[in-house]
């Protein structure tokens, strides 16, 4: 827990240095500062959280949970972060 602290407070001093991430980045990240800091992995469905936003979004959220140590061991191929957002098939 002291370790998530740590690295959040890390990520949060290099913030200002790094540019401003968009909308759905940084609400992808707030969620996932949540998750790191409760101990939770990433949710099942983040990949589809993901795949919903626009391609320079997601690769900043990429970046970002890779950056948090929650991203470790799923490899993302360079056309599923460039592909355009998945249109919304509402609740499933």
């Amino acid at each position: 827990m002291i370790g998530a602290m740590v690295m959040v407070l890390g990520l949060a001093g290099t913030a200002a240095a790094d540019p401003a991430l968009l909308p759905d980045a940084a609400a992808l990240a707030e969620d996932a500062t949540a998750w790191l800091l409760e101990g939770e992995p990433l949710p099942p469905d983040y990949r589809i959280r993901l795949m919903r936003m626009p391609p320079e979004a997601r690769l900043q959220a990429l970046v970002f949970l890779r950056r948090a140590g929650l991203l470790t061991a799923d490899a993302w191929a360079l056309s599923d972060v460039l592909d355009p957002a998945a249109a919304d098939a509402g609740d499933e």
